[in-house]
């Protein structure tokens, strides 16, 4: 395969088209607001702004987000401590500042596009409930960690120690759970950022790879910053939540309302390739307040759909008022159904799914509040 090497200037060719950027729902960051009061805006300043420390009535919310139940088996009876995809990069000219709340399945990628957004909040969701204690290991080591070089020290299974120490600081009760997952995923999450630093530093590549040049919370320090600093001012919320689940994704929902917020960004990752539309995720979905401009960011591992790079996913990007739409008003069965109405984009393995349906004779089953 011929080597490909994409430095920033060739990113700019990423950027959406003038047909593209005419939906209405992907506005420039910052305009979806533009229409709201100017007094209740100037309100919400201090949760808007992740500079500043989270509201205490907010922060309260979203601390009171119920976990969902334990799954009875987990994908393939595996514990995913790293994401598997690589090319998370073609979402990038589509997010940058693009700021506000972001809710995301996974580990490490949720840090990856958090920084890219600049966002306000940030609320990992996993139905493994490792994964939401490798996010508070996460959260130890970003809180104790003043650069990357630093932070990257706390990934070393040689410094189980040190890492304890941080743990039993910030997280003491739950230390003992924090650090089985940490012990269980350590090599591969260091592993993971070995090769995002390879791929994101625009450093040569090798037969087959693709290497980007954009700045990321595990190759630059302004990215990092900007992570350590959510952590720093409590606005990471890590949760055991299941997308079809009758607890964590109605609870996220009633805090946003309650807050005066909206989800700007929610990342399912491939977690809907596991289950269909049924009637308790299209509750989920519907419930969910999302922003005039919100984004949800999925992929699917099929070759026919058109992958980002050799064997690795689909990208694709719907807005939350779209995805409502088919959810609330048509029979689709699943996301491969739907993603037959996507648009393709001129970068390779990226797609939109901005097709409005009409309505299917017969209402979809939605589940009821519990």
């Amino acid at each position: 395969m011929k080597k490909i090497l994409w430095t920033l200037a060739t990113l700019a060719m990423l950027l959406p088209t003038a047909s593209f950027a005419q939906n209405s729902w992907l506005k420039a960051p910052g305009n979806a607001q533009g229409s709201e009061d100017a007094g209740a805006a100037q309100n919400n300043n201090a949760v808007d702004d992740p500079s500043k420390v989270l509201p205490e009535d907010v922060e309260k919310r979203f601390k009171a987000v119920r976990d969902d139940p334990d799954p009875d088996q987990l994908v393939r009876d595996a514990h995913y401590w790293v994401s598997n995809e690589n090319a998370q990069y073609v979402w990038y000219p589509y997010i940058k500042d693009l700021g506000g709340v972001m809710s995301g399945v996974g580990t490490d990628q949720v840090y990856l596009l958090a920084g890219w957004m600049n966002a306000s909040i940030v609320i990992p969701m996993d139905f493994d409930k490792m994964i939401r204690n490798l996010h508070l290991a996460y959260g130890a080591a970003f809180l104790e960690s003043e650069n990357i070089e630093e932070f990257r020290t706390y990934w070393k299974k040689e410094n189980e120690s040190k890492m304890k120490a941080a743990v039993d600081k910030h997280f003491p009760d739950d230390a003992a759970v924090i650090m089985k997952a940490w012990r269980s995923g350590v090599r591969e999450v260091n592993g993971r950022f070995n090769r995002l630093v390879k791929k994101y530093s625009g450093g040569k590549a090798k037969e087959g790879e693709v290497i980007v040049s954009i700045p990321t919370f595990i190759t630059d320090e302004t990215q990092y910053n900007r992570i350590r600093q959510l952590w720093q001012n409590h606005r990471v919320f890590p949760v055991c939540g299941d997308l079809t689940g009758d607890k964590a994704m109605l609870d996220i929902a009633k805090a946003l309302k309650d807050s005066n917020l909206e989800m700007r960004v929610l990342y399912p990752s491939n977690a809907e390739h596991y289950f269909e539309y049924g009637p308790s995720y299209r509750r989920n979905i519907i419930e969910m307040p999302f922003a005039d401009n919100s984004l949800i960011l999925r992929t699917r591992q099929m070759r026919s759909l058109g992958v980002a790079e050799e064997g690795d996913y689909h990208y694709n990007m719907q807005s939350g008022e779209n995805f409502k739409l088919w959810l609330k008003t048509t029979n689709i069965k699943d996301q491969h159904t739907m993603l037959r109405k996507r648009s393709k984009t001129e970068t390779t393995g990226l797609s939109i799914l901005d097709y409005r349906p009409e309505p299917s004779k017969n209402a979809p089953p939605i589940a009821p509040m519990p």
